[in-house]
């Protein structure tokens, strides 16, 4: 009996991790990715964005995130966030992950 609990215990945990896996922010290396397949969203204030543009890259705050997600951004791809810390582009990942389950990378500006 011991072993069917530890069997399943095991099996959960692997689930758990291979979802952590797919759904975890991961940072954006130049050398691994090709920045063709990405919708880029930076996430930093107007100011910020304007002073320091990352060319391609949408602005849209952090602020003003959830609601622009529901009227009028689609992409099929990968997205890569242009944040100030990761703390804005954890925050940013989880108002995506709800509405799409798709790779969500970062990169600080």
């Amino acid at each position: 009996m011991t072993l069917f609990y530890v069997t399943i215990f095991i099996i959960a945990a692997l689930f758990l991790y291979n979802a952590y896996l797919n759904t975890a922010l991961k940072p954006y290396s130049h050398s691994k990715l090709s920045g063709a397949d990405f919708c880029v969203i930076d996430i930093r204030d107007y100011i910020s964005a304007y002073r320091s543009p990352y060319p391609g890259a949408e602005n849209i705050p952090l602020s003003y995130l959830s609601r622009t997600l529901k009227e009028r951004f689609d992409c099929p791809e990968k997205i890569l966030l242009v944040s100030d810390d990761k703390r804005g582009a954890k925050l940013a990942a989880k108002i995506i992950r709800k509405k799409r389950h798709q790779a969500i990378y970062y990169i600080k500006s």
